[in-house]
Parts: C-alpha cells; sequence; structure tokens
C-alpha cells in the first residue's frame, strides 16, 4: 500500500499549524503527518478497513475517517480514501474544528 498526501491534506496542515501560531503554540505539522503515516503503514485493509464511512447531508462519500491522537490532545480527524493499490489522504481536521457538510 502506497500513502499519496493530496494537495488537501497538505494545505489543511498548514491551516493547524498558522492556527497553533496565533494562540503561540508550537507547529506540529510535520510530526502530525508522520504519526498519520505510520498509522496507515501499520495497516492491513485486507482484515479490517480502518475508520468509518464519511457521510454528508445524509448521503455516504467514497471517504473514509480515523481519528489520531497526538499525546494527550483530543484526536484528530483523518479523512481518506482507499484504492486497491493506494490510501489517499485528503484533509485532516483539528478536533475544534467545524464539521465537514
Amino acid at each position: 500500500m502506497r500513502i499519496i498526501w493530496r494537495k488537501s491534506a497538505v494545505e489543511s496542515l498548514w491551516e493547524i499549524d498558522h492556527w497553533r501560531e496565533t494562540i503561540e503554540w508550537s507547529p506540529l505539522a510535520t510530526h502530525l503527518k508522520d504519526t498519520i503515516h505510520a498509522y496507515f503503514e501499520g495497516q492491513d485493509p485486507t482484515h479490517c478497513i480502518p475508520g468509518r464511512q464519511v457521510v454528508i447531508q445524509g448521503l455516504p462519500v467514497d471517504l473514509r475517517m480515523v481519528l489520531i491522537s497526538i499525546g494527550k490532545s483530543d484526536p484528530y480527524k483523518v479523512f481518506y480514501r482507499l484504492t486497491s493499490k493506494n490510501i489517499e489522504v485528503f484533509l485532516i481536521r483539528h478536533p475544534h474544528q467545524k464539521p465537514i457538510g
């Protein structure tokens, strides 16, 4: 399985770091990306597909969401798509950001 980071996922990491800077917290995008990457490397989707299916406006979409914690903080929402050969990471949301849809 190859892990692909979509542009939207990288931009969401930048947004999280920007928000953290405004409240004088240190950036963590690199650590968060490494943690997410390690999480997906340790998964075997042939046995169990991690996370749950995403529903937007009452309709299921072609995305799944997993919760990944960094330290003792609330878990980050990681939205991804599983294809036959790849895991495509689309978006990372801070625990206190508004829900999508």
